[in-house]
């Protein structure tokens, strides 16, 4: 079963669910990165695709990435490891650009459809990343879930655009203690920072999110 699946419902909302099979918490393989790629594309190239939710299956939305990616990319080209990890970095950067650009026209930059990430509870590292190229974030009202992006606890910074998505959306001296301290909050801290842009119950997040979207 591919770790991300997609459904096009009546109203025209295609609903991208991320939920990698046995696992606890969805992380993202590279598998993973081409599944969501195809996703994208074929909603965005499908014209009775009015918008995007990007959500999860289970009752967290990320954990994070498989750290286990950085040493495929780097085999993925042999004896030359830096131009296979550059690559695979680029490659994953272009799918978060497409999402964040969602069809505009490159030269007016009109058109291109809305999308939202309908977060489920905990949302960490590339589990944020994703969401912050969406247009708008939801996210369920859950005092135990954490928000964040805590890579700099493992010696790296975020390498899927976060550092200046974030920057953009908070200004430098929120995201600040995000990114250099790796500061997680609970989504009600994570609306209050702007970090994401509405909490929501769980009975309300995907109906919220489709209302936004349509």
């Amino acid at each position: 079963m591919a770790d991300f699946t997609m459904k096009i419902d009546a109203d025209g909302v295609a609903i991208i669910t991320w939920d990698v099979l046995g696992k606890s918490m969805n992380v993202l393989s590279l598998e993973g990165w081409d599944n969501l790629d195809k996703c994208i594309d074929t909603a965005l190239s499908d014209d009775d695709v009015k918008g995007i939710i990007i959500t999860s299956g289970k009752d967290t939305f990320a954990g994070g990435m498989d750290l286990n990616i950085i040493a495929k990319m780097k085999a993925s080209a042999g004896d030359n490891p830096a131009k296979g990890l550059m690559d695979g970095i680029m490659k994953s950067h272009a799918i978060l650009r497409k999402i964040e650009r969602a069809g505009m026209d490159p030269k007016t930059n009109k058109g291109g459809k809305p999308i939202a990430a309908a977060l489920t509870g905990t949302a960490l590292g590339i589990g944020l990343e994703i969401p912050l190229a969406c247009h708008r974030i939801f996210v369920v009202d859950n005092p135990k879930a954490k928000i964040g992006l805590p890579e700099i606890m493992v010696g790296i910074f975020p390498g899927m655009g976060g550092t200046t998505r974030l920057v953009r959306k908070l200004g430098a001296m929120v995201a600040s203690p995000l990114l250099l301290e790796g500061k997680m909050n609970d989504p009600k801290r994570a609306m209050q920072a702007g970090v994401v842009d509405e909490v929501v119950t769980a009975d309300e997040l995907m109906a919220k999110a489709k209302v936004w979207v349509l």
